[in-house]
């Protein structure tokens, strides 16, 4: 028998039974039928329309109930690429392409696949310190954080490689796609920067070979581009040039748990010659989701690739001036402004890192 003719057989039987006086829950469950389908027969057959199943357009779908239900367990999990989970699927009986499955992922579930982030690994004491930071600072406004003067160092490399899920190229074919250079162990350069909500320090470019020790640390860099930047007196311009803060004597001078900034010496030059400053045990170890300045290291290096790949440490400092030169004071506003929601999160989850 035809599949149409033993559908037509079943919808009249179906509707025979409900004429006899059986519900629709009891029709069901004799016919092995869903509910819903005996609802949707007995509309059609109380408006008089034909209850023959119409042909579908179309090609039928690949993937089975048991394929989905074994793809949407994949969710949330490690290497789950397409091309396993289609080898899984393969396995099971059902030989799908992996751009099957990405279709399915991608249209039908709604999801994507992203990269893992690699972050520094937190001990105990780090998640400690980080929770009572966090606790210390939970009713601090975006005033309050206005007044911490934020400062890091960072490298820039020469012959940097763009990010590669981002640097795409389209073309017909490979051959058209120019190559991108690198080198094994690149040149870099070490620059120290200070930011507040309106305002950068001048950027310190550390010599190469230079180590930063706690000597080179206090007499290069704190009492030279610190202090020249917390001791200015213009009320306008770049924002190289204006004050960092409106009140100078209500700064807070911000430093991580480097060894040269942790350093005895260092610490007691720091009491002696700044207004105030967070000491070596206030702030929290590897932390640098708490730090905004890490975030315009980010913005900086975005600039700098823009300029495509750079082969000499002079083109590098130069390019690296005038991507911080750039920097616009409403960035800064908006960075030291996203301080309380990084706090809160930071309590929500018992401290672990904002972007886990």
């Amino acid at each position: 028998m035809d599949v149409r003719d033993h559908g037509i057989l079943l919808h009249s039987r179906a509707m025979c039974m409900l004429d006899a006086g059986l519900t629709q829950k009891k029709v069901a469950q004799d016919l092995n039928v869903s509910i819903s389908s005996v609802k949707r027969w007995s509309s059609l057959y109380k408006k008089g329309s034909s209850l023959v199943t119409k042909p579908r357009s179309g090609r039928p779908p690949i993937l089975k109930r048991a394929d989905k239900i074994v793809i949407s367990k994949s969710l949330g999990k490690c290497r789950q690429s397409t091309r396993k989970l289609a080898q899984r699927l393969k396995n099971r009986g059902n030989p799908v392409s992996h751009m099957c499955v990405y279709r399915h992922l991608t249209e039908s579930v709604g999801v994507r696949s992203f990269k893992r982030q690699e972050i520094p690994r937190l001990s105990q004491k780090n998640i400690q310190d980080r929770l009572n930071f966090a606790r210390k600072h939970q009713y601090w406004t975006v005033n309050d954080w206005k007044k911490v003067l934020w400062s890091d160092e960072s490298p820039f490399q020469l012959f940097a490689t763009p990010n590669k899920q981002n640097n795409r190229v389209w073309a017909k074919n490979k051959q058209d796609v120019p190559s991108v250079f690198s080198v094994k162990f690149p040149a870099k350069i070490h620059v120290w920067g200070m930011m507040s909500h309106q305002a950068l320090s001048e950027l310190h470019i550390i010599p190469q070979g230079q180590s930063i020790n706690s000597a080179y640390y206090i007499n290069q860099i704190l009492a030279k581009t610190c202090m020249e930047a917390v001791h200015r007196c213009r009320n306008n311009g770049s924002v190289l040039e204006r004050p960092m803060l409106e009140n100078m004597s209500e700064f807070i001078f911000m430093q991580d748990g480097a060894p040269a900034h942790t350093a005895n010496a260092t610490q007691k030059w720091c009491q002696d010659h700044l207004n105030a400053f967070w000491r070596k045990i206030e702030w929290p170890g590897n932390s640098p989701d708490l730090n905004p300045i890490e975030n315009l290291w980010g913005i900086v290096k975005e600039k700098v690739n823009e300029e495509g790949q750079i082969t000499r440490c002079e083109q590098l400092i130069e390019t690296v001036k005038s991507a911080w030169r750039d920097i616009s004071p409403s960035i800064l506003e908006n960075l030291v402004a996203s301080m309380p929601e990084r706090i809160r999160i930071v309590l929500e989850r018992n401290g672990s890192y904002i972007n886990r």
